[in-house]
C-alpha cells in the first residue's frame, strides 16, 4: 500500500509498506521543490516496513492555500549541507515508521524556514486579478512619466475600480449580518494619524523622545504647580473595607447586571450615557470606512450593527425626562443628517429623514418593546412576580373599546417614577379585545402598524 503525506512547503514524504514480511517495494521519499537539493541515499536506515530513505527530485504546483515563498533566492547549499551532515543512521535506527517521518519532516521544513525566505506580499495580492492589472500598469506608467496623459489616465482607472470593489465588499459584510465581519473590516481601515507627534512637546517646543527626558519635563511641571492649602480640612469619611481571604474587595458606585449599568439611586444615566457614546463612536467608524454612495447600505449597516445597542434591555431603563430621551434620539438623528450629506441627498428635517430611510424614531421601538413585553407577561410567557407592577381589572359593564385584559396599577406612583406599565397603560386598555389575545408574532405586526407617538403630545422628543 503506498500512501502520501502533504505538508507544508510543497513537501511530500512517502513509505512504502512491504506486500508480505519477507519482500519489501522501496523505500521513503522525500518530495522537495528546488532542482538545486542533491538527492541523498541513506542505504542503512532500514526499518520494518521501510528499508531506505531518499531524498528526491519533483516539480509540484503550489497550492493557493499555503503561504507563497521564493525559492530561488533560497540558499540551497546550506540545505544541502545540514542533510548531509545529519547523522540519519543514527536518529532514526530505533524510531518506527510513524516516529521516523514525524521526524523527517520537522527536520526538512525546519530548514525550509531557516533558509528559504519569505516574500513581503503586495498591498494588491488580495484583490481580483482585473485590479491587478490596472495596478501594475498605473505604477509601470508612473515609474515612466509621471505626469504623462496615460500614467493619469491608469491611475484614474485604477482608484474608481479599487472603489467599485471595495463598495461590493462592504455590501457583502453588511448582508451577511456578521458584527465580526463589520468590525473587522472597519478595523483593517482604520489608519493611525500621521500628524500625531512620536513624542511630548515641551513648553519651549522641543520634542520629546526619550523616556528620561519625558519624565524630567513632568517633575519640571508638577514642580512648578502649587495649590493653596485648605483653611479647615473636614475629616475625611473612611468607607468600610470588606475582604475574602485577606484580599480587600474595590468598591464601585455603580453595578452593571447582564449588561445594565445602574447607580445606588437606581437611575440609568450614566447607563444612557455609555450607550449613547458606544453608539456614536461606532458610527464615526463606519463613516471613516466606509466608500459607498448607496444610502441603503449605510441604513442596514446601522440597523443591523448600531442601532440594537440602542435598544438593548429598553424595557427596564426607558428614560421618562425630555432630556435623556432627546440624548438618545441624537444619535439617529445625526446618523441620519451625516447619511443625506455623504449621499448628497438634499437636506430635509428629522420626520422627513427617517421616513425617507424607512425608520421608526427610537422612542417609538421602546415603546413598541414595552407593549409587546407587557402582552408577554400578561399572557404568562415570562415568569416574574408582577405584584407591585400591575393587576388585572377588567370592567364591571362592557364598553365599545374595553376588553377582558384591563390592567391597573396597584398603587399611585410619583412623577418621578417609571415602569414599562406606566408608559404603556393608556394605550394597553383602549386596544381591540381580539388584539390583546392575539399570538405575540399578530399582536406585533398590529402594534408596528400603529402611527407612532413621537412628536405628539405625549411625546419627550423635539423636532
Amino acid at each position: 500500500m503506498r500512501i502520501f503525506w502533504v505538508l507544508k512547503d510543497f513537501v511530500a514524504f512517502r513509505k512504502d509498506r512491504p506486500t508480505n514480511a519477507e519482500k519489501s517495494r522501496g523505500g521513503g521519499v522525500a518530495i522537495l521543490c528546488s532542482t538545486l537539493l542533491n538527492p541523498i541515499l541513506v542505504s542503512s536506515f532500514t526499518t520494518e516496513s521501510i528499508e531506505s530513505l531518499i531524498i528526491d527530485i519533483h516539480f509540484s504546483s503550489p497550492n493557493s492555500s499555503l503561504s507563497f515563498q521564493l525559492y530561488h533566492l533560497a540558499d540551497w547549499n546550506s540545505i544541502n549541507y545540514h542533510i548531509s551532515s545529519h547523522d540519519w543512521t543514527l536518529a532514526l535506527s530505533f524510531l518506527d515508521v510513524d516516529s521516523a517521518f514525524s521526524y523527517f519532516t520537522e527536520v526538512a521544513n525546519s530548514l525550509l524556514d531557516a533558509f528559504v525566505p519569505k516574500s513581503t506580499p503586495s498591498p494588491f495580492s488580495r484583490y481580483p486579478r482585473h485590479l491587478k492589472i490596472l495596478y501594475g500598469k498605473s505604477k509601470r506608467a508612473t515609474s515612466i512619466a509621471r505626469n504623462s496623459v496615460l500614467a493619469l489616465t491608469l491611475t484614474k482607472r485604477f482608484e474608481r475600480a479599487l472603489r467599485a470593489h471595495l463598495v461590493k465588499i462592504e455590501s457583502r459584510i453588511v448582508e451577511s449580518k456578521n458584527p465580526k465581519a463589520f468590525f473587522s473590516l472597519c478595523n483593517t481601515r482604520l489608519k493611525a494619524c500621521k500628524s500625531a507627534p512620536p513624542g511630548f512637546i515641551d513648553v519651549d517646543g522641543t520634542q520629546l523622545l526619550p523616556c528620561r527626558d519625558k519624565a524630567s519635563a513632568f517633575s519640571k511641571y508638577f514642580a512648578s504647580v502649587s495649590t493653596s492649602p485648605l483653611q479647615s480640612p473636614l475629616p475625611s469619611h473612611s468607607p468600610t473595607l470588606y475582604t475574602i481571604n485577606g484580599l480587600p474587595l474595590s468598591s464601585s458606585p455603580f453595578m452593571k447586571d447582564l449588561g445594565i449599568i445602574m447607580n445606588p439611586s437606581l437611575k440609568f444615566i450614566d447607563h444612557i450615557s455609555r450607550m449613547v457614546s458606544k453608539a456614536r463612536a461606532k458610527i464615526n467608524i463606519m463613516f471613516k470606512c466606509f466608500f459607498s454612495p448607496d444610502p441603503h447600505l449605510y441604513n442596514r449597516a446601522y440597523t443591523t450593527f448600531i442601532r440594537p445597542l440602542l435598544e438593548y434591555g429598553s424595557v427596564v431603563w426607558s428614560p421618562h425626562t425630555v432630556i435623556l430621551a432627546n440624548q438618545i434620539e441624537d444619535v439617529q438623528r445625526n446618523f441620519s443628517r451625516r447619511l443625506f450629506a455623504r449621499c448628497q441627498i438634499p437636506y430635509s428635517l428629522y420626520p422627513d429623514r427617517i421616513s425617507l430611510l424607512s425608520l421608526q424614531t427610537l422612542e417609538h421601538r421602546r415603546f413598541i418593546s414595552d407593549i409587546v413585553f407587557l402582552h408577554k407577561s400578561i399572557h404568562g410567557f415570562y415568569s416574574y412576580d408582577h405584584s407591585n407592577l400591575f393587576r388585572k381589572a377588567p370592567l364591571t359593564r362592557s364598553l365599545r373599546r374595553s376588553h377582558n385584559l384591563r390592567i391597573s396599577l396597584p398603587f399611585v406612583p410619583p412623577k418621578s417614577h417609571s415602569s414599562f406599565v406606566i408608559r404603556v397603560i393608556e394605550r394597553w386598555n383602549v386596544l381591540d379585545a381580539e388584539i390583546v389575545t392575539s399570538s405575540p408574532d399578530i399582536f406585533r405586526s398590529h402594534i408596528l402598524s400603529i402611527p407612532s407617538i413621537s412628536f405628539s403630545e405625549e411625546s419627550l422628543l423635539r423636532l
